[in-house]
């Protein structure tokens, strides 16, 4: 029976069905079709069940029409979309009957983002390559069967490869001489300072055969892309790899290279059409009270193109779908599903939303992020878009929180296993948090990661719940980031870091106009080894971080406001305070700390930094000196049984003398048994004993390996906190911690937090890196009147070295 005569016949069903009885379940395939036992349903609750993309779409284009329709059952089976679904207005529900899209029980259901494409009559080409006249759509991603295939790209993609998987000479003059007209390819980096991903469409060759660059997407902090990390796809002449291919668009031919040589078959390949597969959006009024469950999406095009979308100041630019799109809706729920296989990300919540709950979804080997709550930039209050972008103080909107209610709030995102994501968009989250309010992120599993595992990329507004979540192997393939992240760069920053400071101690509110709620994170584990377990870059304020196991890489605090760190445990780590505000208000206290703490630039120290426990004498003594921690103590914890994953500190002697309080250490990552059986866990590091641990000497002298030249206390950039403090790519150059009056590097115009990163051009115009300061001092020393390279507030900047007059017997002679 076709499916438009089986919903007519729904109609005159339902009309003749009394109250009790007047619930059906109609197929979209014959063998499906049968009726409901009536009497478990109510008159206006009825079901559907279908069994293909065609009768999904028939049956919600029903259920707009007939408000009685509250449940699409889909049958088992891959559900090919001739378009996204969009469910609106017209299909909400009620507190009491939501409206729900589910799979049948016990059947696997996948809406797939891509069709199969109609008989290919392959011909062989040249050098094991094949080619087929096609004139169909365009598409970025291709498959045989199940097989996902590789647009053609340099250097060749290779699984088995750790990291990027990049090469230096993917743009170099040699090899884009070879490309005959590269327009349409993409070129793929990680940023220059390793902050993240990027891509640069390639628009064509320039007169001089270089190549024609279009703007970057994908990252907020333009810088050149990585001369390493870097790759091209969809260029002609690197169709050069079994599994690879190419769509030629001018001249109307697939090509492609079989992985065993032999001809290719006709059928079974398929290509990506959909970028989105279901959209929860009202169009006039909020779509309310819908359930999707247990579905499977797949097979979503690339979106990295699109992400051209500033998020505040952040690092992100942004594209605003995934596999499933809310937006205008409340009361929606995503349960139980699988998400795989996508181009980009998989669930994005954008604007006015309240009351979303993603639960229980497994989420992986995705090109994009996994879970977005992204509010708009109209909810906020004088909103500025790029680091350097600044507002003058009287121009700051002093209301504190939203303009309006454009963005999403109390929602949740709770018992998701989520790993393997970033595939394709290297700056990319397990959960993503910007421009929201009240967001939940409990019990949530990440791991495998590019940068962090849950990002929040500003102030605005506050009052998340970070709990009971496992984070781990993160900032895989990037660099100056943590398991968490986040920026608090909101209407108060200005990229002048005098400027700010001095907002800042004139009006200590100003951070908290858009940080109005405080953002608990408790009960937590993270890991990150390249990098921060937590950390809180640039302005981050008003936090409660309690009762967090950290596994490796510690806690930083840069400059903010109003957080207090308390009864934490950090593994073979510390902390590392950055560049505070003069009263911060920050509190640190009752931790278990395993190395000596790592400040840069720390004048005051806030609050409170006392009642800790540090495994090291010599780290206590450290920090004493400085003046920090004078109830503190230093012994042994006796972590329980470190091997297993518990660190409950057995010492409870030492635990009482700073207040410290253990908490659970397994209930951390997904629940549920189904997910909880796949999830991986955490390396469980031994802790060091107090010899293991290298004491840092720039913990006891503010200035270790320091020196004078021209009037300038200078000291070798070094360690990842004085890297990332400066906001450099690499831990290289010469920091000035001091300027002397008078002094020729005054003369020059240098000021304290610069760093010296170059020197002198060469022929090509290029500064010299300054390696170290007799680098520095042989420069000088030229006679010459070199040009330094500076970075300050994390833009380079040049000053002209000031050579002294010649004293007056010299000009005499």
């Amino acid at each position: 029976m076709r499916a438009a005569a089986i919903l007519l016949a729904l109609a005159g069903m339902v009309a003749a069905a009394s109250a009790a009885a007047a619930a059906a379940v109609v197929s979209g395939v014959a063998q499906g079709a049968n009726v409901n036992n009536a009497a478990n349903n109510a008159a206006n609750n009825v079901g559907v069940t279908v069994g293909d993309g065609k009768s999904l779409a028939a049956a919600l284009q029903r259920a707009r029409a007939d408000r009685r329709i509250r449940r699409i059952t889909l049958a088992a089976g891959n559900y090919e979309l001739a378009a996204p679904l969009v469910i609106d207005e017209r299909l909400s529900g009620s507190a009491d009957a939501p409206f729900v899209l589910t799979a049948a029980p016990h059947a696997r259901v996948v809406l797939r983002g891509a069709v199969h494409l109609p008989a290919l009559r392959w011909r062989p080409w040249r050098d094991g390559i094949w080619r087929a006249p096609y004139a169909g759509p365009p598409f970025q991603r291709l498959w045989l069967g199940e097989l996902p295939l590789v647009r053609s790209r340099y250097p060749n993609a290779d699984p088995a490869q750790a990291g990027y998987g990049g090469a230096a000479d993917a743009t170099s003059a040699v090899r884009v001489a070879r490309w005959r007209d590269p327009a349409g390819a993409v070129l793929h980096a990680l940023h220059g300072n390793r902050w993240g991903g990027l891509q640069v469409p390639i628009l064509g060759k320039n007169a001089d055969g270089s190549l024609a660059y279009g703007a970057q997407v994908g990252n907020n902090r333009v810088m050149p892309p990585s001369e390493r990390d870097r790759y091209v796809e969809n260029v002609f002449e690197e169709l050069d790899a079994p599994g690879e291919w190419y769509d030629d668009r001018r001249q109307r031919w697939l090509y492609f290279k079989p992985l065993d040589g032999a001809r290719p078959p006709a059928q079974g390949f398929r290509a990506g059409v959909h970028e989105a597969l279901i959209r929860i959006e009202g169009r006039r009024a909020p779509v309310e009270h819908v359930r999707i469950r247990k579905l499977g999406f797949r097979d979503t095009e690339p979106t990295f193109l699109k992400a051209v979308e500033p998020l505040l100041r952040s690092d992100w630019k942004f594209y605003r779908a995934g596999a499933v799109t809310i937006e205008n809706a409340a009361d929606v729920r995503v349960e139980d599903g699988e998400f795989s296989e996508l181009g980009g990300h998989a669930i994005v919540v954008s604007g006015r939303a309240r009351q979303v709950r993603l639960t229980g979804n497994h989420i992986h080997a995705i090109g994009g992020t996994a879970l977005a709550f992204v509010g708009r930039p109209q909810a906020v209050r004088s909103p500025l878009f790029e680091y350097h972008e600044h507002l003058d103080l009287a121009a700051v909107d002093r209301v504190p929180g939203p303009r309006g209610d454009d963005y999403p709030r109390d929602s949740a995102a709770v018992d998701n296993l989520i790993h393997d994501i970033g595939q394709i968009d290297r700056q990319a989250a397990g959960v993503q948090i910007a421009m929201a309010a009240r967001i939940t992120v409990d019990h949530n599993t990440i791991y495998r990661v590019p940068r962090a595992g849950i990002n929040i990329g500003d102030g605005a507004w506050g009052g998340h719940r970070i709990t009971y979540n496992d984070v781990f192997d993160t900032v895989r393939e990037s660099g100056d980031h943590g398991a968490f992240n986040s920026w608090g760069r909101d209407r108060y920053w200005d990229p002048d870091r005098k400027e700010m400071e001095r907002r800042v101690a004139a009006d200590p509110r100003l951070p908290l106009l858009d940080a109005v709620e405080p953002i608990v994170m408790r009960r937590n584990r993270f890991r990150c080894d390249h990098g921060w377990d937590v950390d809180l870059d640039d302005g981050a304020s008003n936090y409660l971080i309690e009762e967090n196991l950290l596994l490796a890489g510690g806690l930083k605090l840069r400059e903010g406001v109003a957080r207090i760190v308390r009864n934490n445990i950090m593994v073979n780590g510390t902390f590392h305070p950055h560049v505070w505000f003069a009263d911060s208000g920050d509190v640190f206290e009752a931790n278990v700390v395993m190395a000596p703490y790592q400040p840069v630039e720390i004048e005051r120290w806030g609050r409170s930094v006392d009642r800790n426990l540090f495994v090291g004498g010599a780290g206590l003594a450290q920090a004493q000196a400085r003046g920090t921690d004078a109830g503190s103590v230093a012994g042994d914890p006796r972590f329980a049984a470190p091997a297993d994953g518990d660190y409950t500190v057995t010492n409870a002697a030492l635990a009482a003398r700073i207040g410290f309080v253990n908490f659970p250490m397994h209930d951390f990552g997904v629940r549920p048994a189904r997910l909880k059986a796949l999830a991986a866990a955490p390396a469980y590091p031994l802790p060091y004993t107090d010899t293991d641990i290298a004491t840092d000497s720039a913990a006891a002298d503010p200035a270790p390996g320091a020196a004078t030249l021209e009037g300038l206390l200078l000291k070798p950039v070094e360690t990842l906190g004085e890297q990332s403090a400066a906001g450099l790519a690499t831990a290289a150059g010469l920091r000035v911690l001091a300027v002397q009056a008078g002094s020729r590097g005054e003369a020059a115009g240098l000021r304290p937090r610069d760093v010296i990163v170059g020197g002198g051009r060469d022929a090509q115009g290029a500064f010299a890196p300054v390696a170290g300061l007799a680098a520095l001092q042989a420069l000088l020393a030229d006679g010459h009147a070199p040009e330094l390279q500076v970075m300050r507030d994390q833009a380079l900047i040049v000053v002209r070295w000031q050579q002294p007059a010649a004293p007056a017997e010299d000009l005499r002679r």
